[in-house]
């Protein structure tokens, strides 16, 4: 007979909890990941194939933080423990 604590941690495995849980820490830490200055002025939207939408206020803040895209990459994974952004796309719409 298999312990409950083995077949829950089979289960996480297999529906891969442990990665959703750390897709969506990115939407709900943005602040502490980013910054104040910063998600004041961006908020994450989407992340689609490697790929987190982002929307900026404006053009000006899109131009900037394209400059610091890897930057923000690397802290992004950082902070997750994971490498799951590999790259960051800016659209005007905050």
């Amino acid at each position: 007979m298999e312990s409950i604590g083995n077949i829950l941690k089979n289960f996480i495995a297999k529906a891969n909890i442990e990665e959703k849980i750390a897709i969506s820490s990115i939407f709900n830490h943005w602040q502490e990941i980013v910054g104040k200055e910063i998600s004041k002025r961006a908020k994450p939207e989407k992340l689609r194939k490697g790929v987190l939408f982002v929307s900026v206020a404006t053009s000006t803040w899109a131009n900037e933080l394209s400059l610091m895209s890897a930057n923000l990459v690397g802290k992004i994974n950082s902070y997750i423990g994971k490498s799951v952004v590999k790259e960051i796309r800016f659209r005007i719409e905050l």
